[in-house]
């Protein structure tokens, strides 16, 4: 109630009402609760949020320090999928933490077959017959960084664009590129230890 005179505010009376809240378990003296007559501990559960996480072990694992990187796909719910890479570059594929397998043998659980991965993860470039020898397109893309093996011979004119054992930098593809060098002449011996 409210005082006239003075405008104070006054508690008159108080209603006291017992409320269900549902039934709540008793905590024992060793901090467990009794559920439907059994002996339970609660544990909380921390959820990892979902989605693509790439990591690597910082060099710990190998003793020449190379980095081993790895990559976790955690999905709303279901299995968690690690991809990682061994010392050796050979990339694996484990579900829910378990055994390691190749990861070749996912991809084809998924129904990719032999040809599929290579086309997807290697660069093809098409060999045509020509003559005794064979005629390779000219890519800059896929020879950046590489060093010239044999002398590198323009299929077209018949001559030498390139020595042997020169390192084949951005600059000297760009400007081979320039002068209209479409296709390279290879001989069978060139195609040794090559994947065909």
């Amino acid at each position: 109630d409210i005082d006239e005179d003075t405008g104070a505010k006054s508690i008159k009376d108080i209603k006291e009402q017992s409320v269900y809240m549902g039934d709540m378990p008793l905590m024992t003296n060793n901090g467990t609760f009794i559920v439907n007559g059994t002996e339970r501990v609660i544990v909380s559960q921390m959820h990892r949020s979902p989605g693509v996480f790439f990591d690597h072990d910082k060099g710990k694992s190998h003793s020449s320090g190379k980095l081993l990187f790895a990559a976790r796909v955690i999905p709303y719910r279901g299995s968690w999928l690690d991809i990682e890479f061994d010392a050796k570059d050979i990339v694996y594929a484990r579900i829910d933490r378990r055994r390691k397998i190749p990861v070749t043998s996912l991809l084809m659980a998924l129904g990719m077959d032999g040809e599929e991965i290579l086309s997807t993860f290697y660069t093809k470039s098409d060999y045509q017959r020509d003559g005794k020898g064979w005629r390779i397109p000219f890519t800059p893309e896929t020879l950046k960084g590489a060093k010239a093996i044999t002398e590198m011979v323009d299929a077209d004119t018949g001559e030498v664009v390139v020595e042997a054992g020169k390192k084949l930098t951005p600059r000297l593809l760009r400007q081979l590129a320039d002068k209209g060098l479409k296709a390279l002449k290879a001989t069978d011996e060139d195609l040794y230890g090559n994947y065909l």
